[in-house]
Parts: structure tokens; C-alpha cells; sequence
């Protein structure tokens, strides 16, 4: 009881840690959306053509009760036949509407139109969320293997891992599931309320003045779910980045008999993930009880006045049981629309941290890449020139470092681990920039140099070996990938692995 009363202090409190991102901030998606925007429409379109046949099944209950049933109520059909000057066809409707048969068979026909165009509808609309999760997803992550190396070292990969997979999927609800449900909802709500206000135009006035109530609890839970969503995706990209750590490193940690110090520290952030989620999920259900104790007060209100109505002729039982029919239905298709963008907090959430990672300044912008040299011969004379560097802006690794590699010429750099030596090389290939001071290629400041051409004309072997879940000439000829074999096998010796790799 003491965690609860806690939570709801949280949900009366205003948030201050607010994300800002606004539905005008979508429209920075649509570029993923523009190239399979046809099969959404199309989708959507569907969407609203199954509505609207849908809406006429609960009006199968009045014309039961007083056509079928009560044999009543003509003399409102034969006036409005009259009002479109059909008269002609007056007989032959009043013949439809008290055949049970006929009803039955149209009730059919129309669940099979709408199952016909739902499967339809439902394969497109696949079809749409599959090819927008591509879209992000490939984008997002090129976008990401252009960060700089600096950003790869304050991130570990289960965190971005956990953001490119949770937050786009998040992304592919928001432009499908999400706006199909809006345009569902949206279209149900009018074609309802045009068949609510020739039923009962009172009773119709009466629900439209308790909506009021639905918009309010829309806008004091919203801004509250969304700071809790962002906390709760948070710490699980935190679970994600622990757990990927602990089992990358699980040689070192069996080494050394940590595995329960690591298991104590993962459970520590897992149940930081469990907390956040009870409390989420517990303001989730605050938000929903409010509006159904809203739905609640609706129908009372209905069984009220609707009973008055029945009593006073003024509706038929007929009129009485479609009416509360549709009110159900549109109860719920209100309740989904007055929260709808209560429920998007989670996926604001997501579309900021995507966002978030689509701003970052990549390490080479393709668009600046032309105005850089690539040099058609290399020399190979290296020259640094008063190069200062720092991983901090507080703290110096390098100072004021000058020397220069002749063409041919062979060096070592010796000192003890974190002298400085992997840094340099580190800076030769333009994973960092130095504070001050320049490194030249022949002649050629490298920041003028084009990255890539850089990194493709520099050979290294690093110190941290890598292999690709890949065969063995595939990870030799990575930066090569249409080397001949005879030159793979050329470099596997050089590396006196060859007889290794044939055995």
C-alpha cells in the first residue's frame, strides 16, 4: 500500500523531465514512409470501408425487435422512402425489413465482405509496418556505423543493440497499428454518431457533454506516462548493455570467480528495470480505471434517460436497444481516441530516443566528402606536427608530439600501456582530432584527406583481434572482399597461418 500511495504522489506531481518531442516532430519519419506510402493509403482506405459496413450490424437489433418482432414503426420508413421520393420501392422495403430470412442472409453477405477485405486490408497493412521497420532500421543503423569511434567507446553495443530494435519497432506501431486504430476509431465515431442522432438526438446531446471528461484524463495522465515510458526504456537498454558485457567478458569473469559479483550487479539493474515498469504499468491502469469510470457514468446516464424516453413514446424498444448498442461501441472507439495520445506517450518516447541517435553528427557527412583529396599516389611520408590530444578536454594523453616517418622507413613505439602509442595510430586514421597540431600524408594535412580513402590505403593489425561469424578467407579479405584467392592464400602465409588454416 505504502509503493502505491508513492506512485500515485508521482502521478499528481508534475513531471518536470519532460521529452519534447511534439506529433510535428513526426513528419521527420515520413521520409521512411514515402516509399510504400501507396500501400498504406490503400491499406487505410480499407480500413474505412470495413467501418462503415461494420456500422451497420448493431442496427440488425432494431430492425428485429420493431419490424420482425413488434411489426411496428413503418411509418417512419415510408417517410423517409417518401423524403427521397422512392415511394415505388416502399413495398418491397417494407417486405425486406420484417423477413428474418432476408435479414439473416444480409448480415452474411456483409460478414463475408468484411472478412473478404479485412484479410486484404490486414495483408497491406503487413506489408506497410514490415517495410517502414526495413526502412529505419537500415537507415538507423548505416547511420550509426558513421558515428565516431569516440561514440562506440562511451556506448557498449547491447545499448545501441536494444535501442535500434526497441525503439524502431516502436516506430513501425506508431505509422500502422496505431494510425490504422485512429482512422478506424475516427470513422466508426462518425458513422456512429450519424446513426445515434436519427435514433435520439437527446440522448446523443447527452453523451457528447460527458466527452469533456475523456480529454481531461487524456491530458493529465499523457505527459506523466511519457516521462515514465522514456525511464522504463531506458533501463532496459541498461539490462541489455550489462547482460552483453558480463557474457562478452565471461572468460575474464570465470578467470577470476566473479560470477556472482556480475550476477549480483545484472540483478541490481534488472530489478531497476522491474521498479520502473511496475510503475509504469501501474499509472498505465490509474488512466485506464479513470476512463471507464467515465464509460461508466455514460451508461447510467443512458439507462436513465433512455427508460424516460421509452416511458414517454418517444423511442421504441427497438430504437432503445440499437441506441445502447451503439453507445457501447462508441464508448470503447471514444475511449480509444480520448486516449489515444495518452497511449502514444511510450511511442513519443521511442521516436525522440530515435531521433536523438539520427542527430548525431556523423564521423564523414557524404555530402562534404567530394570537396576532400584522394591522392592517386601514396609516398608514404607521415609527419605530426605539435599534436596535443586528450580523451577529456581536462585531461592531456599527447603533448605537443612532432616527428616525422620517412617513406620505407621502419619504427617502433615503446612505453608502458597508456603512454599514448594506440592513440597515435588512432589519430593517423582519423578515429580522433587532435586539440592542436596537425598531422600531415605526404605533404597533405589528413584533415583534407577523404576518410575513407585514407582508411582504405592504411593496413593495420590491431592488437584487439576480431573475426566475423564468417569463413576464414571471407574475414582475410574483409577490406578486400573481390581479392583473388591466390592473393588470400598469399596473405595467410605472409601471416604464417596458411598451413594452420589447411590443417
Amino acid at each position: 500500500m505504502k509503493r502505491i500511495l508513492t506512485i500515485i504522489k508521482e502521478v499528481i506531481k508534475k513531471p518536470n523531465n519532460y521529452s519534447a518531442f511534439k506529433i510535428i516532430d513526426i513528419k521527420f519519419f515520413l521520409k521512411f514512409i514515402k516509399p510504400v506510402w501507396k500501400t498504406g493509403a490503400l491499406a487505410f482506405f480499407l480500413s474505412i470501408i470495413i467501418t462503415a459496413f461494420a456500422s451497420l450490424l448493431p442496427l440488425s437489433s432494431k430492425v428485429l425487435i420493431d419490424f420482425v418482432i413488434m411489426k411496428k414503426g413503418f411509418d417512419k420508413v415510408d417517410q423517409f422512402m417518401n423524403l427521397l421520393d422512392l415511394h415505388d420501392l416502399i413495398p418491397g422495403v417494407r417486405h425486406f425489413i420484417e423477413s428474418i430470412e432476408l435479414i439473416a442472409i444480409s448480415i452474411l453477405l456483409i460478414g463475408l465482405f468484411i472478412g473478404l477485405i479485412g484479410l486484404v486490408q490486414r495483408y497491406l497493412m503487413t506489408r506497410f509496418q514490415k517495410e517502414i521497420t526495413f526502412n529505419v532500421q537500415a537507415s538507423l543503423f548505416e547511420h550509426i556505423l558513421s558515428f565516431p569511434l569516440s561514440y562506440f567507446r562511451r556506448k557498449e553495443t547491447g545499448y545501441l543493440a536494444s535501442r535500434v530494435s526497441w525503439d524502431v519497432h516502436s516506430l513501425q506501431y506508431m505509422f500502422s497499428t496505431s494510425a490504422t486504430e485512429l482512422i478506424t476509431k475516427t470513422s466508426l465515431v462518425i458513422f456512429g454518431s450519424i446513426i445515434l442522432l436519427a435514433l435520439s438526438a437527446k440522448l446523443t446531446l447527452i453523451l457528447f457533454c460527458i466527452l469533456p471528461l475523456y480529454i481531461f484524463i487524456n491530458y493529465f495522465f499523457a505527459k506523466r506516462i511519457r516521462v515514465i515510458s522514456e525511464s522504463e526504456m531506458e533501463a532496459a537498454a541498461q539490462v541489455s548493455k550489462d547482460i552483453h558485457e558480463v557474457i562478452s567478458g565471461v572468460e575474464t569473469v570465470k578467470s577470476h570467480t566473479t560470477e556472482t559479483k556480475e550476477a549480483e550487479k545484472v540483478s541490481g539493474t534488472m530489478r531497476t528495470a522491474v521498479e520502473t515498469g511496475i510503475r509504469s504499468a501501474f499509472i498505465s491502469m490509474l488512466s485506464q480505471y479513470s476512463a471507464k469510470g467515465i464509460q461508466l457514468l455514460s451508461i447510467i446516464a443512458i439507462l436513465w434517460f433512455g427508460a424516460h424516453e421509452i416511458i414517454d413514446n418517444k423511442m421504441t424498444i427497438g430504437d432503445y436497444v440499437a441506441f445502447t448498442s451503439y453507445m457501447v461501441l462508441l464508448s470503447r472507439a471514444v475511449n480509444v481516441l480520448s486516449t489515444f495520445h495518452l497511449n502514444l506517450q511510450p511511442l513519443y518516447a521511442s521516436l525522440d530516443r530515435l531521433m536523438e541517435l539520427f542527430r548525431i553528427v556523423p564521423e564523414t557527412d557524404k555530402s562534404r566528402r567530394t570537396g576532400l583529396m584522394k591522392p592517386e599516389v601514396i609516398i608514404g611520408e607521415i609527419e605530426f606536427r605539435e599534436v596535443c590530444f586528450g580523451y577529456e578536454p581536462d585531461v592531456t594523453v599527447l603533448y605537443n608530439v612532432s616527428f616525422t616517418v620517412a617513406p620505407g622507413e621502419i619504427i617502433a613505439l615503446a612505453g608502458p600501456s597508456g603512454a599514448g602509442k594506440t592513440t597515435l595510430i588512432n589519430l593517423l586514421l582519423k578515429f580522433h582530432s587532435p586539440m592542436s597540431g596537425q598531422i600531415f600524408l605526404d605533404g597533405n594535412d589528413i584533415n583534407q584527406l577523404d576518410t575513407h580513402w585514407l582508411r582504405q590505403h592504411t593496413g593495420i593489425v590491431s592488437q584487439d583481434v576480431f573475426l566475423f561469424k564468417d569463413t576464414i578467407e571471407n574475414n582475410i579479405k574483409y577490406g578486400k572482399p573481390f581479392a583473388a584467392k591466390d592473393d588470400v592464400i598469399a596473405a595467410a602465409k605472409k601471416a604464417g597461418i596458411h598451413d594452420v588454416i589447411r590443417q
